[in-house]
């Protein structure tokens, strides 16, 4: 699986400048998600900017220490998202706005949720671009399974 990640990231940090900016993003939201149902913190550390900072005061070397910890104690980890909104706010600069649902096991669809009992949080990234996109900032809390739909 951690193969996966790495020919993904390669394939988007290889691929054409010809790609919109929402398409790029797409792609780099998949290779998050890849990487934590990876179980893959050095992945994710790969896809956040050097200067990450969030709302909780964490910066890129605690946030890649509370990951670890996470995927230490969690063995399986299933992700469903639904990104909401892409704004760019330049060329190089863009926000994020995207529901993640979590659970232990696959979830099949939305309507999965309730039986899985999965976590689902809302989250605001700020992505900037410097040869590729990176995470800057985050915003995240618990949210519904309404938010979903």
């Amino acid at each position: 699986m951690l193969c996966l990640v790495w020919v993904a990231m390669l394939i988007q940090s290889c691929s054409d400048n010809s790609a919109s900016p929402e398409a790029e993003i797409r792609a780099y939201i998949q290779s998050g998600i890849e990487a934590a149902e990876s179980r893959s913190s050095d992945a994710l550390a790969g896809l956040m900017h050097d200067n990450y900072t969030d709302h909780k005061g964490y910066n890129k070397k605690q946030l890649v220490g509370l990951l670890r910890a996470y995927f230490f104690r969690h063995k399986n980890i299933h992700l469903l998202t639904k990104i909401d909104e892409i704004e760019l706010l330049t060329e190089n600069e863009a926000i994020v706005r995207l529901h993640v649902a979590m659970a232990g096991s696959v979830i099949a669809d939305v309507d999965a949720l309730s039986a899985l009992r999965a976590r689902i949080y809302r989250f605001e990234l700020q992505l900037v671009k410097q040869g590729e996109w990176m995470l800057m900032q985050a915003l995240w809390g618990p949210a519904g399974i309404g938010d979903f739909n």
